[in-house]
């Protein structure tokens, strides 16, 4: 037995997955009109041998690229403080780079699926593999266009950013939550918006600089604070769409997928206590671990997040009962009460370092093993396509 071998989907998940089919409704328009027209001229420039998930894990990875490098040059949040020397601030053309690798991205993740449609690789493991992919980038998203604003005075602090934080996540979890209830995957219009938004939020600040956003739009409301706004907005629209569908679903269409009102809303029972614990910890931490290390407390709770999001997501693609809670949450909850009741005083800080690793390993470990399962139900190869020729000379 491999240390990747261990076996997460019970047979009635992976049944499941074999009568799965997709359903998904993307008419914003400018997916409409915009995405889908360049996304299939785009395609075709693609070797037939790409495989589709190569094509998602190179997305994520421009992601998370920019991520980790903002992330190693500004740990604490600080370098682009107001009033910071351009010496000391994050160098502009790293904006550019965030800018081209949020375009790119985007890019591939809107065209892995053609490319799977186009090589008939077309499955429920690569769906799983993107959307799973796409939980763990909300951090990294999020995180990274508020690096732009440090802290101080034209920023918000970072109690404040975890709230933008949990809304984003929020309209992930909720767009997943939906199709546990309608079988239909509604992708928010919001999504290619923002995406296309960011890359032109990089570009333009790379070119008018960072100290540009040092301004009050209507007596002390900064850009910052708008853009703050902005994310809160588009959370509500989005669950305002969502919870339209799954009433249109139970009251109208009669095609609601669960029998219960608590079997429906089982799945926002984990987002809830990770959220809930968040906060309290940031709020009422001995040694404010929040202030003292944002990217790393985001980081853990990023990654627990992820993994309730891929749960949930296998639930709705196999149909079967959501999961309340599982082993990363429960280990997120400990350490923070431990913290919050001062159990580790001044090693805080480290306890959150270790957690972190223990959470990533975890949540990497559970990932690795659940899409080697599927390829193996499926006798399919993650990454490359040799497989379909087999399958053509059966």
């Amino acid at each position: 037995m491999g240390v990747f071998s261990k076996k997460y989907l019970n047979s009635q998940k992976l049944q499941g997955f074999t009568n799965y089919k997709y359903s998904c409704i993307d008419n914003s328009p400018i997916a409409v009109y915009i995405s889908h027209p360049f996304w299939n001229w785009f395609v075709q420039f693609y070797p037939i041998w790409l495989a589709p998930n190569l094509i998602t894990l190179m997305g994520a990875s421009l992601v998370m690229g920019c991520y980790f490098y903002v992330s190693i040059i500004d740990p604490d949040l600080n370098r682009n403080n107001y009033g910071s020397s351009d010496s000391v601030a994050i160098p502009n053309w790293v904006w550019l780079l965030c800018s081209i690798c949020t375009f790119w991205a985007h890019l591939l993740d809107g065209t892995d699926g053609k490319q799977a449609r186009r090589t008939g690789a077309s499955g429920p493991t690569g769906e799983l593999f993107d959307h799973g992919l796409d939980s763990w980038s909300t951090v990294p998203f999020t995180i990274t266009i508020f690096s732009i604003f440090g802290r101080g005075e034209y920023s918000i602090d970072p109690i404040r950013l975890l709230g933008v934080l949990i809304t984003v996540q929020l309209v992930f979890i909720v767009t997943h939550w939906e199709k546990y209830n309608t079988g239909i995957l509604f992708l928010s219009w919001g999504y290619d918006a923002s995406q296309y938004g960011l890359s032109l939020f990089y570009l333009f600040t790379f070119i008018v600089t960072r100290n540009f956003y040092h301004f009050k739009i209507i007596g002390d409301f900064t850009f910052a604070e708008a853009l703050e706004a902005g994310f809160y907005i588009t959370c509500i629209l989005s669950f305002i769409m969502s919870f339209y569908n799954m009433y249109y679903a139970y009251f109208v269409d009669k095609t609601g997928k669960q029998s219960n009102i608590y079997e429906a809303c089982l799945p926002m029972i984990s987002p809830i206590i990770l959220f809930s614990i968040s906060v309290y910890w940031a709020k009422f931490s001995p040694t404010n671990i929040i202030n003292t290390n944002p990217r790393l407390f985001f980081w853990a709770m990023g990654a627990v997040f992820s993994n309730i999001a891929v749960r949930l997501i296998i639930a709705q693609m196999s149909l079967t009962r959501s999961e309340t809670i599982n082993t990363l949450l429960v280990s997120y909850g400990i350490v923070a009460g431990l913290s919050i009741f001062g159990i580790f005083g001044q090693y805080e800080l480290t306890m959150l370092r270790i957690l972190s690793v223990i959470l990533t390993i975890s949540h990497v470990h559970y990932g690795i093993c659940v899409v080697r399962q599927l390829c193996s139900h499926f006798k399919i190869n993650a990454f490359n396509l040799e497989y379909l020729k087999r399958q053509r000379q059966e």
